[in-house]
C-alpha cells in the first residue's frame, strides 16, 4: 500500500507564521494606500464643487451665491443643485461618509455635527433653512464669506459687506477657501477666532458656538489637516494649524499659530 504524503504539523505552523509575518508587513502599506486613495477621491469631489461655483458665477454675471437667513438659499447644497444634479454621494468625503450619531446640545434631535471620521447630518424637518427634499447629510462645509449677504427685505447687509467677496472676479479671490472638509455645512471663519485649548474628545467640539467658527474645519481628516477648494478652482491639502493663515474674507490677516494643535494628534 502507498503511504499518503502531506504536510506535518510543524510545516503547517511554519507556513502560517510566514503568512502572518507577511500580513503584518503589508497591512500598514495597504492602510496607507487606502488613505491616499480616499484623499484623492475627496480632492476630486471638492474639485467638482469648485467647478459648480464657476458654472454658477458664469450664469449670474460673475456673482457668487447670496445668503439670506431663513431661506433654503443659505446652503451650497441647494444653491448649486442644478450643477451637481443632486448626486448625494458627491457631498461626502470617503474618509467621513458614516453619519455621526451624537448630539450633546439637545438641539434639533436628528441634527449632528460631524467628526474627523464622520459626516454631519441636519434634521431637514426642523431646519427651516433646509429644503424638505434635501438629503441632509455631508462632510464638506462652505466658507459663507464668499456669499453676498442680504437682509430680510432683499437689500445688501452693510455689516457684512466689508468682508464678503460677492463676485468671483474679485482680486485675491483665488486665495480664498470656498469649500472644505468640515464638521458642519457652512461657517463664517476668521483668523481672529481663538485657537482651541486642549480638548480631550471630539464630542467637546459640539459646543453650539463652534459651528460658525474656524474650528468647524480644524481636524486631521487627511494626514495632518484637511482638503480645501479655493476660489480659482484648485484643491489643496492644508495643515490644521495653517487654517489661521488663509484669506477667509476680504479683511483676513495672516496669523501663525505654530503647532498649537497638538491635541489633535490622537484623533
Amino acid at each position: 500500500m502507498n503511504k499518503q504524503k502531506g504536510f506535518t504539523l510543524i510545516e503547517l505552523l511554519v507556513v502560517i507564521a510566514i503568512i502572518a509575518l507577511l500580513m503584518a508587513i503589508l497591512m500598514p502599506a495597504l492602510n496607507m494606500a487606502r488613505k491616499q486613495v480616499r484623499g484623492t477621491v475627496c480632492m476630486t469631489a471638492l474639485k467638482q464643487w469648485g467647478l459648480c461655483y464657476q458654472l454658477y458665477a458664469a450664469d449670474y454675471d460673475s456673482k457668487l451665491p447670496f445668503f439670506m437667513g431663513g431661506t433654503v438659499n443659505t446652503t451650497y447644497m441647494e444653491t448649486l443643485r442644478p450643477y451637481y444634479s443632486d448626486v448625494d454621494k458627491m457631498r461626502t468625503c470617503p474618509s467621513a461618509a458614516k453619519v455621526s450619531t451624537g448630539n450633546p446640545t439637545g438641539l434639533q434631535a436628528e441634527s449632528y455635527f460631524g467628526y474627523t471620521r464622520n459626516a454631519w447630518q441636519i434634521d431637514v424637518a426642523q431646519a427651516g433653512w433646509m429644503a424638505d427634499t434635501d438629503w441632509g447629510i455631508g462632510s464638506f462645509g462652505e466658507n459663507s464669506w464668499i456669499r453676498d449677504v442680504l437682509d430680510p427685505s432683499g437689500g445688501r447687509d452693510s455689516s457684512y459687506l466689508p468682508k464678503t467677496w460677492v463676485t468671483i472676479d474679485t482680486k485675491n479671490i483665488k486665495e480664498t477657501p470656498f469649500i472644505a472638509d468640515a464638521r458642519w455645512n457652512n461657517a463664517w471663519p476668521t483668523n481672529s477666532h481663538p485657537v482651541p485649548a486642549t480638548i480631550a474628545t471630539e464630542e467637546q467640539m459640539y459646543n453650539i458656538g463652534n459651528w460658525s467658527q474656524i474650528v468647524c474645519y480644524v481636524m486631521r481628516r487627511h494626514k495632518d489637516g484637511v482638503n480645501i477648494c479655493f476660489g480659482d478652482g484648485t484643491v489643496r491639502h492644508v495643515r490644521a494649524e495653517d487654517l489661521w493663515t488663509l484669506r477667509w474674507n476680504r479683511q483676513s490677516s495672516r496669523r501663525d499659530v505654530g503647532d498649537a494643535l497638538g491635541w489633535l494628534k490622537h484623533w
